[in-house]
């Protein structure tokens, strides 16, 4: 962010006053450092690694065990990592002055939270479900020895994001409310590890919670990524609409907040 020696005249007013200042800051943590290949590294090579073994060392490598694999993996564990980045996102700017020193200049307070959601998001999307995803992609194209419809591909990597952006949300919502990273990243990953708890004491969690994205429930064939990408019968897609519509809630809940938070 430019400093005070040097004004840069923006022609945004209201609630984007001071946003693309903000956006050119957060995807410089992004993509000017070495966050973005660390991240490339981790989320493609350890799933590669573990599924390449499984075909060369597999006699008759099983395409639905495969699937099932990609998608367990890609739905789980990069969730971690959306939570851990994104538990310092305000909490860790609240702690050294950064938001207060940003609120003294002409910013507009649903632009920081905007700002941070939308290049975390990007980042999340590239790193951790697209690069990803085409190594895989690839891989089972292999393994199958056909080429797999792409853009049935593509429709998962939609529904793989949507289970990261709803933790991306839900841990922007937390560092709203809380000024130490012990409560955000707790409860996020509380809910990400008990969700499927959750959903056995109340069933309809099924449809508000993301596990049933991408992993099946109770050993059932009711997920929806494996279904999408193994060409059968999704047999709902409730869940979809129900974490779709809570990330918006968790964002509008993040603009309330913090709105009325006093620096």
């Amino acid at each position: 962010m430019p400093g005070n020696s040097e004004f840069i005249l923006v022609g945004e007013s209201g609630w984007r006053r001071g946003l693309n200042n903000l956006l050119d800051n957060e995807f410089a943590g992004w993509w000017k450092t070495r966050m973005w290949w660390i991240q490339c590294l981790i989320w493609t090579c350890i799933p590669t690694f573990i599924l390449g073994n499984l075909i060369i060392n597999s006699k008759n490598f099983d395409f639905t065990e495969g699937i099932m694999f990609y998608s367990i993996f890609a739905g789980v564990f990069p969730a971690i990592g959306v939570v851990v980045i994104m538990q310092d996102a305000l909490v860790g700017e609240k702690s050294t002055g950064t938001i207060a020193w940003v609120l003294s200049k002409p910013v507009a307070r649903p632009a920081i939270i905007l700002s941070k959601l939308v290049s975390n998001s990007v980042g999340v999307l590239t790193t951790m479900v697209v690069v990803p995803g085409a190594f895989m992609y690839v891989l089972l194209s292999i393994a199958s020895k056909t080429l797999l419809n792409p853009l049935t591909f593509i429709e998962a990597w939609g529904i793989i994001f949507l289970c990261h952006l709803f933790y991306l949300t839900y841990t922007l919502m937390l560092g709203a409310f809380f000024n130490s990273r012990g409560p955000v990243i707790g409860l996020a990953l509380g809910l990400l590890f008990l969700q499927q708890y959750l959903i056995g004491l109340l069933p309809i969690f099924r449809y508000l919670l993301p596990w049933t994205l991408a992993i099946p429930l109770n050993n059932e064939n009711n997920a929806i990524v494996p279904n999408l990408l193994a060409g059968q019968m999704v047999t709902s897609y409730l869940p979809l609409l129900g974490v779709a519509v809570e990330c918006v809630l968790f964002v509008l809940i993040s603009l309330w907040r913090f709105n009325r938070e006093e620096f």
